[in-house]
């Protein structure tokens, strides 16, 4: 069965850009679209620097609504809300103070996701985080929904004045290119090995798949617009360690395999081969404001 792959690429333009993400998609679409899926066939969408959350939404349900694997590529950065505190991917016209409404709220993900069968989805995240998110990331963890699985990293605030590069991406398509198709968990240890020997360390690393330990819903995090509500759904995996053994969330150096974090969700087909959405926000008029304590129409 074929696979899906969508690889997702997002930061603000201006001076609140903590990482240049679109760099990466190069290298990224470098890659056969078999190799990146893991399958014998693949079909790949690309949006790069979306401008809408709705956009974001739209392709996301497309490619969790396909069937056979789902593995998703997302480079960015992730900021809160103001409002409900809540971390959302920044997307192109994010600022401080309207990460509410042009920000993509994490808790879509699971959202969109969580109906998948278990064991089909995966997630390899590059992300960065502003001072205040990482504080709060540290305390509570990322949600992602029970049965994804979930590998990559947070990286705390660079320098000031400074752009840092997805560099865990770059080596995960590093490593891809160069032949082979390691399962994702190797991809990861060899990923971390890298940016591990160029000095990084300090991340929060995402590691695990299946359910593992959550702190429970995050207060005022509504579903997507139009999606589904199920008897019982919605309990989110998230950072904590897998194992009484390491009971805190302190940063996890490279290469450090204790932290699970993930878990798994759902949504419409994505058509065959390649497209790329650079400017994706502007399709289709302008979406309605999301609003993520209520229910908006689809």
């Amino acid at each position: 069965m074929p696979g899906t792959v969508l690889l997702l690429a997002a930061s603000p333009v201006g001076k609140g850009c903590l990482v240049d993400a679109a760099s990466v998609l190069p290298v990224l679409a470098a890659v056969p679209p078999a190799v990146l899926a893991g399958t014998d066939t693949a079909n790949v969408v690309e949006l790069a620097d979306p401008l809408e959350p709705q956009a974001v939404l739209t392709r996301l349900r497309a490619a969790a609504a396909a069937p056979g694997p789902l593995t998703v590529f997302v480079a960015g950065q992730l900021q809160l809300d103001r409002r409900q505190r809540l971390p959302h991917l920044a997307l192109a016209r994010t600022t401080p103070s309207t990460v509410r409404y042009t920000g993509f709220p994490w808790h879509w993900f699971r959202e969109e996701l969580r109906l998948r069968a278990a064991g089909t989805t995966t997630l390899l995240l590059d992300l960065h985080a502003d001072a205040e998110t990482w504080g709060w990331l540290r305390g509570r963890g990322l949600e992602c929904g029970a049965g994804v699985a979930v590998y990559g990293r947070v990286a705390p605030p660079a320098g000031r004045r400074r752009v840092a590069a997805p560099t865990y991406m770059k080596a995960i398509a590093t490593v891809l290119r160069s032949g082979g198709r390691p399962g994702p968990e190797q991809l990861h240890r060899t990923a971390l090995a890298r940016i591990a020997g160029e000095g990084e360390v300090g991340d929060l690393v995402l590691w695990g798949a299946g359910a593992v330990p959550g702190a429970g819903p995050l207060p005022g995090a509504g579903p997507a617009p139009g999606a589904a509500s199920l008897p019982g759904a919605g309990v989110p995996g998230g950072f904590a360690p897998a194992a009484p053994a390491h009971p805190t969330l302190g940063p996890a150096r490279a290469g450090d395999p204790r932290r699970p974090w993930g878990r798994h969700p759902r949504t419409p087909a994505v058509g065959p081969g390649r497209a790329r959405s650079p400017n994706a926000g502007r399709a289709g008029g302008r979406p309605p404001r999301p609003h993520h304590g209520g229910r908006p129409d689809r």
